[in-house]
């Protein structure tokens, strides 16, 4: 069972507890269980239109609501598709229960996914993607500061020209002065354009041994990039417009 499962089984035991404290129910008798589930079910249309009174049955629908919802957050429907999405449930919980802390929280963590997302399409070069994103997110929640920092790192990265170096695996391997010189020649040109580096190695003892022939080369020059694992090594220089 998730954490999250846990936390909405916990509230919808909550929220059940309380109707029972505050309304007497009479116990039902077995023969007329599915009677009573099927009045259950028409009273879900009626919850809709904000008229249930029974605080155990709309007890019973809310956490139902919450329940859903978050599955779609976690399948990532946030927004799409239209219906059966994570926005639209929590938009259906404040419409039912405007004060839903629950609900709130939960549109505010979808605005927070689509930076992620957005984000990690910044990454790896899908700008049109990042922006629609984003565009996404600053409809659920307009100026908010990780929205407004990612669209900056998006307009920066589009402003930067990309070079991309395939290194051969063997010679890696080997560490042969073939390899060595391409990476000398690399270091330099990140030092001369004052740009930064993406290094892709199969193993993070390659990917320090490919900076540090790097930084040899220009000097010990502090070059600026950060470092991936991948199968094919590889190494990607981006360099600022002037």
């Amino acid at each position: 069972m998730t954490e999250k499962l846990t936390k909405y089984l916990v509230l919808a035991t909550g929220l059940l507890l309380q109707a029972c404290v505050s309304t007497e129910l009479e116990q039902v008798p077995a023969a007329e269980a599915q009677a009573n589930a099927n009045l259950e079910a028409e009273n879900v249309e009626s919850a809709n239109n904000r008229s249930v009174a029974d605080p155990f049955l709309r007890a019973r629908i809310l956490a139902d609501m919450l329940f859903e919802a978050s599955v779609a957050f976690d399948d990532n429907r946030l927004m799409l598709p239209p219906g059966d999405n994570a926005y639209d449930r929590y938009m259906e919980v404040l419409s039912f229960a405007p004060d839903n802390q629950v609900a709130l929280q939960g549109i505010q963590d979808i605005a927070d996914r689509y930076v992620v997302m957005a984000n990690q399409a910044i990454q790896i070069g899908q700008f049109d993607n990042a922006e629609e994103y984003l565009n996404r997110a600053d409809s659920i929640s307009p100026g908010k500061a990780n929205i407004v920092e990612a669209r900056r790192v998006l307009d920066t990265e589009k402003s930067v020209t990309r070079e991309y170096f395939v290194l051969d695996p063997q010679e890696l391997t080997a560490q042969s002065l073939l390899i060595m010189s391409q990476l000398g020649s690399i270091g330099e040109m990140v030092r001369n354009n004052d740009a930064t580096f993406l290094i892709t190695a199969r193993t993070d003892a390659e990917a320090r041994w490919i900076y540090q022939i790097m930084r040899e080369a220009v000097g010990g020059y502090r070059l600026r990039g950060n470092i991936a694992l991948g199968s094919q090594p590889a190494i990607q220089i981006n360099i600022p417009q002037t």
